[in-house]
């Protein structure tokens, strides 16, 4: 063969395309990457059960508080009665015992229900304890008292419970005030 033939030959192929692909290293790179950011984004299941149950206790926080607000500015006693056996409670007027307003959701009953849908379903109430019955009312002053009327002598206490962990919401005697303990 020629010299010229040879060169052409060589340049013929030194102007192919270079390999189309991955290599072996790139490869396992790139699927520890992919594994690092899964790893980093993917939520940890038990803080997503953990503020599950924060937010419902925080909810029942809340409605405890706004009973006592509606006792204190409307002057009538407002309450919360609690049904631990099926997971709800709901906000009333004490002397009427008729679920007040949400006034989150106008013209519907205040009443919670931890096992239909929304942020808390799954919640249980454990238990509710006021001076041994399930439900608060507080006075005009917002003092907490136990549904037969009685002046609460030891804190009212809220358990929930969700995927084995527990939350409590607390009434101190006294003074009404809700905290989560």
């Amino acid at each position: 063969m020629s010299r010229r033939a040879d060169r052409s030959r060589r340049t013929d192929w030194s102007r192919r395309a270079p390999a189309q692909g991955f290599t072996l290293v790139e490869l396992i790179l790139l699927i520890a990457l992919i594994g690092i950011l899964a790893w980093l984004a993917v939520p940890r299941l038990g803080a997503f059960h953990e503020i599950k149950l924060d937010t419902a206790a925080r909810r029942v926080a809340a409605d405890l508080r706004y009973a006592q607000g509606l006792s204190m500015t409307r002057r009538e006693r407002h309450g919360v009665l609690f049904e631990p056996a099926v997971s709800r409670y709901t906000v009333l007027d004490a002397a009427s015992r008729t679920p007040v307003e949400n006034p989150m959701d106008r013209g519907r009953p205040l009443l919670v229900d931890f096992h239909g849908s929304g942020e808390c379903q799954g919640v249980s109430i454990v238990s509710a304890d006021f001076g041994g019955t399930p439900g608060v009312t507080f006075d005009f002053f917002g003092v907490p008292r136990d549904t037969s009327g009685r002046e609460l002598a030891t804190p009212g206490q809220i358990l929930l419970s969700y995927e084995g962990m527990t939350a409590a919401v607390a009434i101190a005697p006294g003074t009404g005030k809700v905290s989560l303990p």
